[in-house]
């Protein structure tokens, strides 16, 4: 049994399934969380599991729609103007990154990891006997313009090549997959390996588990120092007062990664991107399946006996607060593809929102962090935390043991632009 003391700083989906997989190895691990572990961005998500998705933000065509949408109050992106170095860091990698040869390379790589995270969650499903409304049904992504289907017809071929299932189906296939569903779209691409969960039950089980295990928390601990010696990070303070020793460190920290990796005087690019989710409890029609509106960005997720909506993706540094433009750009494009919901079915819900870690390349930070030699992070999954977490928390608990993992790619190192 390995006793080496972990200190995970994070209690999102990342740094919980980390503390999973490392408490397995053996490993003595505590978890550190600013909040009270209840409100991240792991919580209100969307809860897809999405294999399909294999092409990272950054790509060709993102820059230009992207500066479209920022003149739309409404849509589904938008980057708020601000001079800040770091900002302005970001925005010239993503440039970079937004080519046809970055989606060539990429794929691969989110395809294993993806796949590899399905297989790890019917695994906790199965070992752990919980129960997180894990549906393996497949996912849709729902068009309703000639443009947007062709875009996501070239979607879908690309990840057929990459070995994914993919299927192109018309407006009465789908009618005939989810009769209930009544929406105005003229087709779909459906990838049958997709699957959605309930975030909030997944998280509440996993730490359950990992805390009858062993597994110590500590919530409401922020962290505002790390202390150093040589190539080893020795302790970390809180703003309470706390020093926490340990002989290895993660970095889980989520929209705040960067701000951390500043303390041990390391660079991440990252900007937090904010989403928003609205759910409705015993809505009057529940699909079978969960869906993406492919022009808006929004996704529908049938949960229990309710249904989530959620969209957005605001770079506005660690603002939270509600954009009402958003909002009603969210709830018009439900009632724009879902005639059998009404607007009346979308007000007076409360507006969840939180902050998703984006990369400037689409693509995780996960492994060891240059110069130190116990100090390792998992973060920058995006949009797709609830897909990557559980890969990445086994690479890293790999990568921990026996300093290597068969899931492990330089596409995903944390030092890729830079150290300092």
């Amino acid at each position: 049994m390995n006793k080496s003391r972990v200190i995970i700083i994070g209690a999102g989906i990342a740094g919980v399934c980390t503390a999973y997989y490392l408490n397995r190895a053996g490993y003595d691990v505590t978890l550190i969380e600013k909040s009270s572990g209840s409100d991240n961005c792991s919580y209100g998500n969307a809860g897809m599991i999405v294999p399909s998705h294999i092409i990272p933000l950054s790509s060709p065509g993102m820059i230009s729609k992207g500066l479209r949408w920022m003149l739309d109050a409404e849509s589904p992106f938008y980057i708020r103007p601000r001079l800040n170095l770091e900002l302005l860091q970001w925005l010239w990698k993503f440039k970079q990154a937004s080519t046809s040869q970055h989606v060539k390379e990429s794929g691969p790589v989110l395809r294993d990891l993806l796949m590899a995270s399905r297989d790890f969650l019917i695994q906790i499903e199965r070992e752990e006997e919980i129960e997180f409304s894990f549906e393996k049904k497949g996912l849709f992504m729902f068009c309703n313009t000639d443009y947007g289907l062709s875009k996501e017809i070239e979607i879908a071929n690309k990840a057929k090549n990459l070995g994914i299932p993919a299927e192109i189906l018309s407006a009465d296939d789908v009618k005939k997959m989810d009769p209930n569903l009544d929406i105005n779209i003229i087709g779909a691409t459906y990838y049958p390996k997709d699957a959605h969960i309930h975030p909030g039950s997944l998280m509440d089980k996993l730490k359950s588990v990992i805390e009858a295990r062993g597994v110590k928390f500590s919530y409401n601990t922020e962290v505002t120092g790390i202390e150093t010696s040589g190539e080893k990070i020795e302790v970390i303070t809180t703003a309470d007062g706390q020093k926490f020793k340990g002989g290895i460190f993660v970095n889980c920290a989520g929209a705040w990664s960067a701000s951390l990796m500043k303390m041990a005087n390391r660079k991440l690019l990252m900007q937090a991107g904010k989403g928003y989710s609205i759910t409705i409890e015993n809505p009057a029609v529940r699909p079978e399946y969960c869906g993406i509106l492919s022009e808006k960005k929004v996704t529908l997720t049938p949960m229990y006996n309710s249904l989530r909506f959620a969209g957005t993706m605001e770079i506005v540094g660690t603002d939270r607060s509600i954009n009402q433009k958003k909002i009603k750009g969210l709830k018009r494009s439900v009632l724009e593809y879902l005639p059998q919901f009404k607007a009346g079915d979308l007000e007076g819900r409360d507006v969840w929102t939180g902050l998703r870690p984006c990369s400037p390349d689409g693509l995780p930070y996960v492994g060891a962090v240059a110069g130190y030699s116990n100090f390792y992070t998992s973060t920058g999954h995006a949009m797709m935390g609830m897909s990557l977490a559980p890969s990445a928390g086994k690479l890293l608990s790999d990568l921990i043991t026996y300093g290597k993992s068969d899931l492990y790619s330089d596409l995903i190192d944390p030092n890729r632009f830079g150290r300092n």
